[in-house]
C-alpha cells in the first residue's frame, strides 16, 4: 500500500531483501521508496561509549540482530537481554520504530536494491 492508498502486486520470480530507502520501479515507470514500517523496539544506551560497544559485542555473542546507530542500538524486546543490558548499566526505552539490524559477517558491502516489477534486480554498492 502507497502512502497515497494506492493497492501495489509485488510477484517476483524470487524473495528480495528490501531495506528502508531501496527502490521499486513499476511497469509505467515510476518509482515508489521502500519504507521500513515501525514497530516496538528497545533502544539501548549507555553513557560511557566504550560500555556501549561491549553491550554491543554481547548482543553480537548472543547473535541477536541489532541495530546500531549514533550512541544507540536497537533490539527486539526481550525480557532476559533487557535485565542482562540493565545489569550492565545500560538505560532502555521502548518505542516504536523502523527495525533495521546489521547486515552481519556475511554481507560484503552495503548495496542498494532496485526491484523492478519484472522481477529483475539492479544492485548499487555504496
Amino acid at each position: 500500500m502507497t502512502d497515497q492508498g494506492e493497492e501495489v502486486l509485488l510477484h517476483l520470480p524470487k524473495a528480495v531483501a528490501m531495506a528502508d530507502g531501496d527502490g521499486l520501479q513499476l511497469e509505467d515507470g515510476r518509482w515508489l521508496k521502500v519504507q521500513a514500517a515501525a514497530e516496538r523496539v528497545v533502544e539501548v544506551r549507555h553513557r560511557d561509549a566504550g560500555q556501549l560497544a561491549r553491550l554491543a559485542w554481547h548482543l553480537g555473542n548472543r547473535h541477536l540482530p541489532t541495530q546500531i546507530g549514533d550512541a544507540v542500538l536497537r533490539i527486539r524486546p526481550d525480557h532476559v537481554i533487557e535485565a542482562m543490558l540493565e545489569g550492565f548499566g545500560a538505560s532502555l526505552t521502548t518505542v516504536r520504530a523502523p527495525f533495521q539490524p546489521e547486515g552481519g559477517a556475511y554481507r560484503s558491502h552495503p548495496e542498494h536494491h532496485h526491484v523492478h516489477s519484472d522481477g529483475s534486480v539492479h544492485r548499487h554498492e555504496e
